[in-house]
């Protein structure tokens, strides 16, 4: 959760903000202050009313967002038509000014409050928390010692057209027919799923994917299908081309419920 003012206030340490609850300072510049509450939200406070420049630029975009007509003469309505142009350009003003103005600052603000969050979690002492925390560690692990192809490449691999590769990947992906990983804010396809001589899929990867049980997490199959095997030379990922009905016999075996007797 966000607020935000016209006041150009500094949240310190300690201020009480809403509701009673204490406040922790995680940013502050001329323009922007922000602070984490104890409750878990977070107030941001920013001010456009300081800065000469800032009525520059709202008065060079309102003239360039605005209706191109002549003055009116004294007296003159604004029509319906007029009126609803004026309100487009100011929506476009301050759109363009928020972005212009605020997106450094708000990446500073990001940042820190990452910065924040890892301090805190360092700390914690909740056992969820840890679970989560380790998991987090092992998929950042895992993606990062995997050679990833972007949406573009993995059209060239397929023999697909790179038109629209976002449109053509995300046909495969609603038929679970790979995997697909976010890294750096844009999708990821691990490359040992891709029959590069075919120019295909390989068939094993649909079929893992739909067998996989609930609690089975794509990061998790990622994990398994990359990590050695003893009943392949190598990993189960390696061997998707030589010996496909091996690695599906192997996680069949790997998913099967343990039964106690």
């Amino acid at each position: 959760m966000a607020s935000a003012t016209t006041a150009n206030k500094k949240a310190g340490p300690g201020v009480r903000r809403r509701g009673g609850g204490k406040s922790r300072a995680i940013y502050a510049s001329n323009r922007l202050a922000a602070a984490a509450l104890d409750n878990g939200h977070v107030v941001v406070d920013f001010s456009i009313s300081r800065d000469p420049a800032d009525f520059t630029l709202l008065k060079t975009a309102l003239a360039d967002a605005g209706p191109k007509s002549g003055p009116k003469t004294a007296g003159t309505k604004l029509t319906d038509t007029a009126v609803k142009l004026l309100a487009g350009a100011f929506e476009k003003v301050a759109e363009r000014f928020l972005r212009d103005a605020f997106t450094v600052e708000f990446d500073n603000l990001i940042s820190e409050y990452r910065v924040m969050l890892r301090e805190n979690l360092a700390k914690g002492d909740d056992a969820a928390l840890k679970a989560a925390l380790n998991r987090a560690r092992l998929q950042e692990r895992i993606l990062a010692g995997t050679q990833m192809a972007d949406q573009a490449d993995a059209c060239v691999l397929l023999g697909l057209s790179g038109a629209n590769p976002s449109a053509t990947m995300k046909r495969k992906e609603e038929k679970h027919e790979l995997l697909r990983f976010t890294v750096d804010g844009r999708a990821a396809y691990p490359l040992l799923q891709f029959d590069v001589e075919g120019r295909r899929i390989y068939p094993a990867m649909s079929h893992m994917i739909a067998a996989k049980p609930a609690h089975w997490s794509d990061f998790r199959l990622l994990n398994w299908l990359t990590r050695p095997h003893l009943d392949f030379d190598d990993t189960p990922g390696a061997a998707l081309g030589s010996e496909p009905d091996a690695v599906i016999a192997a996680f069949e075996r790997e998913i099967e419920p343990e039964v106690h007797g």
